[in-house]
């Protein structure tokens, strides 16, 4: 046991760091089984698209959706979301996928519409980052 202790306090800056990773890690598991929402990735979301007819919704800002977005996306910025909660009622009946740049705000528009009740909420899996980088197709205006 004391060459433990001789080793961490030898390398303390190394122990931190170790500590710090593990830390992280256990923060990315745990909120990966905390998540009442599925994370798709771009073909599980064009499945999902197109078998269920699920709804796009965009949670960036306009000038971000017209610099590129995914065909038939839904502009609904994710302040939008926080403060017109009942804007997406309409699509109660439909599977509803959110997405953003790399995924932050999609996950915030996920749990904020699961406190809603509503069943089917997915996210796009890295954003329109991932979408892009499987060479999927975006609409620009």
């Amino acid at each position: 046991m004391d060459i433990y202790l001789e080793f961490i306090g030898n390398n303390s800056l190394l122990f931190i760091a170790l500590l710090v990773i593990l830390l992280l890690l256990s923060q990315s598991i745990f909120s990966d089984l905390t998540r009442k929402h599925k994370l798709l990735s771009a073909p599980e979301a064009i499945d999902l698209i197109n078998k269920q007819n699920a709804v796009i919704i965009d949670t960036r800002t306009k000038s971000e959706f017209d610099a590129g977005h995914i065909a038939d996306a839904v502009l609904l910025p994710l302040p939008d979301i926080q403060s017109k909660p009942d804007t997406l009622n309409k699509y109660s009946d439909q599977p509803v996928l959110f997405y953003c740049k790399s995924g932050p705000r999609a996950d915030d528009a996920c749990k904020k519409l699961l406190k809603q009740g509503h069943g089917r909420v997915f996210a796009l899996r890295g954003g329109l980052q991932a979408w892009q980088e499987a060479n999927m197709p975006l609409i620009k205006k």
